[in-house]
């Protein structure tokens, strides 16, 4: 396992329809692993970052794996000292995959900065990341992990826009791997090696640690729309772990691998956590309207395999003291919230839709016997949805982020 630390100093229904018929037949594409094998290994993970001497909850390292294993852009949001940065370095130590940590900078301005520019001399420099794509091409049964530290000093969609529409044009190559087109193919030769062919590869993981102040920007549905959003907010002072010694457990490659693109691949379309994602989002997307904040096919496709994929551990997604966490819940936290910005009565009406939604009831006023002492449907959420509505009220203009 290796760390580097590079910092880089160049100059409604309507949308959401039935789920797609499989493209693939079910004994085709079956998991390479099964529920018991990745279940054991997550509760190793979480035992060995306990270990370690820090503290989070196990439902959130099993929704870093299994985000991980849907798809490769993660975004780890929250306070400053809450680990958003040391939990994916423990992962990858405890897994014996490989870490590399590239320090945003401000004045970060477009993918020169971290793919690669030309020089006066018209010779090619590759940026940090260009080069972890490259390191990962050259070690294929090994999985690594790339930190974007402070992402967001700069503005994520200007640096990162060729990467970003790359990951969404992936493809199937002889081998079945998902890959991408080329990176950058106006790139030159350099050092021997021709940085024009480096494309995306299935071993490698892009994770972005961000804090929301008024130093940092904001993200755009662009960048939301593609990446699941991890909250690290939620801490115990109190909580001091006893530091032991860990042990790692080297995770093979097909443990990291990201079966499905969209739900056209996935063999069983009709499975009831899949149709039990599309109703909740259908459900979702009629109180998004007003605002036009309606989630798409994108959305509705990395929920349902993410909770497809959660079933494998679901197991280890509960809180410190044991309270199971709904992978849906998260899910609705994770990728329909951070869309939802902005004042007025618009934003107003969808904060008090979702607010009603989440508690278990419906926004025409109906609800279940029994909803006042029951605990809410969705409780992350509903949450989360609190915290929005009370600074809408407080200062007139709400978002997801603290």
């Amino acid at each position: 396992m290796s760390y580097t630390l590079i910092d880089h100093r160049p100059a409604a229904t309507e949308y959401l329809p039935p789920a797609p018929s499989a493209r693939r037949d079910s004994g085709e594409f079956r998991s390479a692993i099964d529920s018991d094998t990745i279940s054991g290994l997550v509760n190793g993970l979480v035992e060995y970052v306990s270990c370690s001497g820090y503290m989070f909850h196990p439902w959130q390292i099993a929704a870093y794996v299994t985000a991980a294993r849907t798809k490769p852009f993660i975004i780890l949001a929250g306070i400053s000292g809450t680990g958003k940065t040391k939990l994916p370095r423990l992962i990858a130590e405890a897994t014996s995959a490989t870490f590399e940590v590239i320090a945003v900078r401000p004045d970060w301005t477009d993918s020169g900065d971290v793919l690669g520019y030309r020089r006066l001399d018209d010779t090619f420099v590759p940026g940090p990341l260009l080069k972890a794509a490259h390191r990962a091409m050259g070690a294929p049964d090994q999985q690594h992990f790339v930190l974007l530290d402070e992402m967001n000093l700069a503005r994520v969609e200007y640096y990162l826009a060729e990467v970003l529409s790359a990951l969404e044009d992936r493809y199937r190559d002889s081998a079945g791997n998902l890959v991408s087109r080329s990176l950058l193919p106006a790139a030159g030769e350099a050092d021997g090696v021709d940085w024009g062919s480096v494309y995306w590869p299935p071993n490698l993981c892009l994770v972005g640690s961000v804090n929301m102040d008024e130093t940092t920007h904001g993200f755009s549905r662009k960048v939301l729309d593609r990446a699941f959003v991890i909250e690290f907010s939620d801490i115990d002072l109190n909580a001091v772990p006893e530091r032991t010694t860990p042990q790692v457990v080297p995770w093979p490659l097909q443990n990291w691998r990201q079966e499905f693109a969209s739900l056209g691949e996935f063999p069983k379309a009709d499975d009831a956590v899949v149709l039990n994602v599309i109703g909740t989002l259908n459900a979702v997307n009629e109180y998004l309207m007003p605002a036009q904040l309606q989630v798409g096919y994108r959305i509705r496709d990395e929920v349902a395999l993410f909770c497809a994929n959660a079933q494998a551990n679901s197991d280890t997604f509960t809180s410190m003291d044991g309270q199971p966490v709904e992978p849906l819940d998260l899910a609705v936290s994770m990728k329909v919230l951070p869309r939802i910005q902005g004042g007025g009565s618009a934003i107003r009406s969808v904060l008090d839709a979702l607010q009603t939604w989440s508690a278990g009831s419906s926004p025409d006023g109906s609800t279940d016997p029994g909803a006042e002492t029951a605990q809410p449907a969705f409780p992350v959420s509903q949450k989360r949805i609190t915290l929005m509505q009370q600074r809408l009220d407080d200062n007139g203009f709400t978002s997801y982020w603290l």
